[in-house]
């Protein structure tokens, strides 16, 4: 028997073999008696008829029909005695039988690629540390306070302290109606920066049942008039900031002073941020390891993560209809750079868990319980016995633990940058 293995591209690799006629003799014996034992042959009991006959009768046919599973045997004998680490199911590309002569085949498969990971401890990183403006928290007091408020009805919006209700009507430039242009019962706070400057002063001091018309300009730019038509006018009436706000608001008890409240947000304002900032640097990391180490990405690796990617925009339609755009060829062409990157990360993440000698240990199940045990409703104790039968959670602990020891390791540069309220674009 003549075995060869070729290198393909990237970690693929070709088992070309050839095997004479005496060679495959005892493949074809083997598959002739399980032939027999399935055969009904006229004058004989099923799996009776003699070995002579069913060679006679059917010898040929069989030694055809079991060629691709000798090739299969071979193949997995070779990767077994040779202990290759294959990533993919071998792929039958050539096969070539001269009866009474020989058989050639050649089969493709990945393997696992040789990673050496040259660079990991080092790294030069920039982390932004986050610092709260007062701005941002006034934001989030007043978004909350425009949630909890209640309305009154009024005569008159005096100020931008105020909800109305308007019809809006367009115009030609003759002031005519145009017809099909309208728009009834639509809700207006005053104090929304966002409001076209024209439609704010217009509408300011408007009484209930009051007509006017304003002057404003299309998407093209070009002037329009709109009429509009006052249907109700709301004064907001904002809750006290006392203890029972800053609970409702917080879910915390024992907050009674303002500056408490401001605090207690300020605090949670920093979480949200730094959090972001973690997952950035993380994120800094992946595309640092991959541009510092040269790791191949196996197509098979590539085509596994396509999948779940695929399986993922699926399931977030589970039980309703996927789009009638959505195209899977296309969507795994868009997403295969993605997948590419995501495969390297893996196969860098995994060498290092190896080299490093990290583990899944049982205060990092426990960390991730005691997160979600009051969501599930479940005892920690029992949360953590289901997490170390779950492969997705021992991943996510390993991934965390080769990033933090490389971030460890690395000239971490922090870079203050002030958190505060963005300012409303002017509207044109």
């Amino acid at each position: 028997m003549d075995i060869k293995l070729n290198d393909k591209e990237n970690s693929r690799k070709e088992l070309e073999a050839t095997l004479t006629y005496e060679e495959l003799t005892p493949y074809f014996d083997k598959a002739i008696e399980k032939y027999r034992k399935k055969a009904a042959i006229p004058g004989f009991r099923k799996g009776k008829a003699p070995l002579n006959m069913i060679k006679k009768l059917y010898g040929e046919g069989i030694e055809y029909s079991s060629l691709e599973d000798i090739a299969g045997e071979v193949f997995y004998k070779y990767i077994t005695d040779n202990k290759l680490d294959i990533i993919s199911k071998g792929a039958i590309t050539d096969i070539d039988y001269k009866p009474k002569e020989k058989l050639d085949f050649k089969i493709e498969f990945d393997v696992m690629p040789d990673i050496k990971i040259e660079k990991y401890k080092g790294l030069e990183l920039k982390k932004q540390v986050n610092k709260i403006d007062d701005s941002l928290i006034d934001d989030e007091i007043n978004y909350h306070k425009f949630r909890s408020a209640t309305y009154e009805i009024d005569g008159v919006a005096s100020d931008d302290n105020y909800m109305i209700t308007v019809n809006l009507q367009n115009l030609d430039e003759k002031g005519n109606i145009l017809i099909g242009q309208s728009q009834n019962d639509i809700k207006v706070f005053l104090g929304n920066p966002e409001i076209y400057p024209e439609f704010r002063e217009g509408m300011r001091g408007i009484k209930e049942g009051e007509v006017r018309v304003i002057d404003s300009k299309n998407a093209e730019g070009e002037p329009k008039k709109v009429q509009i038509t006052c249907a109700k006018v709301e004064k907001i009436i904002y809750p006290e900031m006392n203890s029972e706000f800053f609970k409702a608001v917080t879910g915390k008890e024992g907050l009674n002073t303002e500056d408490e409240f401001r605090n207690e947000l300020k605090s949670e304002l920093q979480k949200i941020y730094d959090g972001i900032s973690e997952r950035q640097l993380k994120s800094e990391v992946v595309n640092e390891m991959i541009k510092e180490n040269d790791v191949p990405a196996p197509e098979r690796y590539v085509e596994v993560i396509l999948d779940s990617m695929v399986e993922d925009y699926k399931q977030q339609y589970k039980g309703k209809k996927i789009p009638a755009d959505f195209i899977e060829e296309e969507f795994r062409k868009e997403r295969r750079v993605d997948a590419i990157l995501q495969s390297k990360w893996f196969l860098i993440r995994d060498k290092l868990v190896e080299m490093e000698n990290l583990e899944a240990d049982e205060e990092s199940y426990r960390k991730i319980a005691e997160a979600y045990a009051g969501r599930f409703n479940i005892p920690v104790d029992k949360l953590v016995d289901a997490y170390k039968g779950n492969e997705d959670i021992k991943m996510r602990i390993l991934n965390d633990k080769v990033l933090d020891m490389i971030i460890a390791n690395a000239k971490v540069e922090e870079v203050e940058e002030l958190r505060k309220k963005e300012e409303p674009q002017e509207n044109q």
